[in-house]
Parts: structure tokens; sequence; C-alpha cells
């Protein structure tokens, strides 16, 4: 018989239906439980959920008495791949430099494209590595990961080929996404690096990635560009993503009546026109308050009008050399703290939605017989408490593809990844 685990016992299982859709208006706001249960894995999916499902023979029981289970989260916007550092970033931002000020005095992305351009496969590795454990530690189970901290088709391989290595390790999910139009390369014409990222980049690595990606914005790149990269999506079967609106409202949402992404991320300056033709076209709208929190003096959008407009949310991270922050319960904190969301509609965004904003809602983002079993165990004994102590460690375990990849010892003195 395959490898088995038994759950034991758990005060809430966070057994929430997948519609078929991304959860919309009220019903983000709904969060279905079992109390009491267990859960049965085996072969790597989830086969019983009840009070007492029977145990085979030579499963491994983990006790779970006082504690919630939850899906494990879908991280659907990461720049988690990546070479160097840019800590001094952080004090110019706290002396008052902008984001933008910063980016073109040849720092910000520039800098980390020249550091990851020049580091090698194995490097990078290591200290994604590092930051991969980080996310699983708070619960993370699938993370998107994009490229875009390089300019050249040898340097866009490159960060996929580390992808594929920390995909083969188990550790996590990974979902790749091309942004080989992230920044643009001082002094090099905006239309020329357009066309060599899409004709000779994208165009070679297709297959090797599941989305495309353009940092639609002032200081980035122009609505005329990024409509460039969505044509050659659609002709190639790719779906896209968009950065949209993070620092100044261009017009990139004026895409949304030609095109249908997949999501739309940021939206910090997004306004009733913008949310309106997101809407109408259908795209999920992916919110990342973690960076609202690093950039400047912090800004958050009204995530509360996008919801009320119908119109489907999921939260990520944005781990980047902006803000190497990956806990989605601190974005999930953040969401309630300063945008007013529930604990239900957090909990939602980061897991079903966020599985619909990621391409893997037909096997993760819930707990359900028949689905991967990806999840986490909470040293808490209701959801809602999840939010409130994002920073006290209250991540017991996490299981990916039925597979423990990181666990507490005895009972909570120390941690680690199995």
């Amino acid at each position: 018989m395959p490898d088995s685990i038994l759950i034991k016992n758990a005060a809430q299982v966070v057994v929430t239906h997948d519609p078929g859709r991304p959860l919309t208006g009220e019903k983000l706001g709904i969060v279905e439980t079992v109390e009491n249960a267990s859960i049965l894995i085996t072969g790597g999916r989830i086969v019983e959920i009840s009070s007492s499902p029977a145990v085979p023979q030579g499963a491994r029981v983990l006790d779970a008495t006082g504690m919630t289970v939850m899906p494990g989260i879908v991280d659907s916007h990461t720049h988690i791949v990546y070479g160097g550092s840019r800590y001094e970033e952080f004090y110019l931002r706290a002396q008052g430099k902008s984001y933008l000020e910063i980016m073109k005095s040849g720092n910000g992305i520039n800098r980390t494209v020249r550091d990851t351009e020049k580091m090698s496969p194995d490097l990078i590795l290591k200290g994604t590595l590092e930051r991969v454990r980080d996310a699983v530690s708070t619960g993370t189970t699938t993370l998107e990961m994009k490229t875009g901290y390089t300019s050249t088709l040898a340097g866009e391989a490159k960060m996929l080929d580390v992808m594929d290595s920390i995909g083969k390790t188990g550790m996590v999910n990974v979902v790749p996404t091309f942004l080989g139009m992230h920044s643009i390369p001082p002094g090099t014409p905006e239309d020329a690096f357009v066309d060599y990222m899409i004709n000779t980049v994208a165009s070679r690595l297709k297959g090797r990635f599941s989305f495309t990606d353009a940092f639609c914005d002032s200081g980035a790149y122009s609505p005329g560009s990024c409509r460039k990269l969505a044509q050659w999506s659609r002709i190639n079967g790719v779906p896209m993503k968009l950065h949209a609106d993070e620092l100044q409202d261009i017009g990139c949402l004026d895409l949304c009546n030609d095109y249908r992404f997949r999501s739309v991320d940021h939206l910090l300056q997004t306004g009733d026109d913008g949310m309106e033709k997101i809407r109408k076209c259908g795209s999920m709208a992916n919110f990342l308050p973690i960076t609202g929190f690093s950039l400047d003096k912090g800004r958050y959008p009204d995530i509360r009008k996008f919801i009320d407009a119908g119109i489907p949310v999921s939260l990520s991270s944005d781990i980047s050399p902006l803000s190497v922050n990956s806990n989605v319960l601190f974005a999930m904190y953040l969401a309630i703290r300063f945008t007013g969301l529930s604990a239900e509609e957090c909990l939602n965004a980061v897991t079903i939605n966020g599985s619909y904003s990621a391409g893997v809602s037909e096997d993760r983002g819930s707990i359900e017989v028949g689905k991967s079993a990806d999840l986490a165990i909470l040293s808490v004994d209701n959801y809602r408490e999840i939010p409130y102590r994002y920073s006290a460690g209250i991540v017991h375990t996490v299981i990916n593809g039925g597979k423990i990849v990181y666990g507490r010892i005895n009972a909570g003195n120390g941690a680690a990844y199995q």
C-alpha cells in the first residue's frame, strides 16, 4: 500500500468547498469547517475526512489535538528567485527616497539584474532555497516564481533552471512565470528590448513556463509594449498576468478591454474606472499588501470595493529584494488591519482563490477528497486566530503532496525540514 499519513483529532479542519471557480462577493467571506476531525492521506492524496477513519497498517499518525488544519497557502505572486541583496535600499526609503528615484539611480531592479546575471546557478539556488524554506515554514505549499532579474536569453534560462531544481526537491509546488519584461536595461530602447524578449527569449523558452507577465507602470513598460506580449501570449496559448498601477495609473488596465489576464496584480493606484475594466474582463485582482507596507510610507488598496463589485480577489506575498518577506500570514494580517477584510475572506483569498490565480485549482487550494494533500497544521484551535498570531511560529507541520516537508520536533521544541 502507498505511504499513508493520518492527521488525528484536529480541533478544526478548514474544508471550504471549491465550486469550480474563484469565490466572489459574499461567498468569499464564508469558511466551512469540520470540528474534531481526522484526515487520511494515502499516495499523496486526501482519501478521507471524518471523525474516525480506518488507519492503514504502517500509517504515520500525527496527533493534531487542539490544532487547526488548513489548505496549504498558494502564493501566486513572488520574485523569490534572485541573487544578491538590496538591504541598503531599506535605509534609503526610510530617508525619504522613492521607489522610482532608487530605480532611476541604477539601483532597484537593475541592481538585482546585475547581481543575478553574474552569479552562478548554484549560488542563486542556495540563496533561493533559504527563502523557500522560510515560506514553507509559514504554511506555503505552492509558490508562483517569476523570472525577470536578467536581460538575456541565457539569464532567463538560468532562472528557470533554478526553479526546476527547487521543484525537484519536493519541498514546494513551483509555478514558473516568464517576466522578461520586468525592467528596461539602462541605455536600451524599450521597443528593441521588447522585441528581443518576446521574439527571441520567450519564443525559445516557450514550454518552460506556465504564465507570462509584464511590469506595466511608470519607469517600466508602456501599455503598448505590454500589448505586444499579450498578443504573443494569446497566439501561443500561454495565460498572462500583469503588474499594473503599482506606482502610477498610466492606462495599463485599458488592456483589459481586449485581453483576459489570469490576474492583474498590485493595483495600488487603481480607480473606479480601472476596477470596472477588471470586472468586465473577468480577471483576478491579486493584492500584495506587504509591498504596500514596504513602499515609502505604506499604501493599501481599497480591496473591499473590488469584492463588493464582484471581482475575485487573491492575496500574495510579493517576496522580492525590495521586501524579503514570504509570510503570507502577515499579508492576511495587513489586509485585515488596513483594508477591512475579514479573516474568512483572507483565508479563502490565499487558498482557493490563490489556486485559481496560480493555475493549480484542479489539484490544490482546498482540503477535499481526491485532491493533492497540500496542507498546514497550526497550533491554534480556531482559524480566526491565524492572522492574529501571524508571527508567533504557529505553523506546526506542513505537508506537500502527501510528504511532510516541515515539522516541529517534540511538540514545538525546534523545527526541521523533512
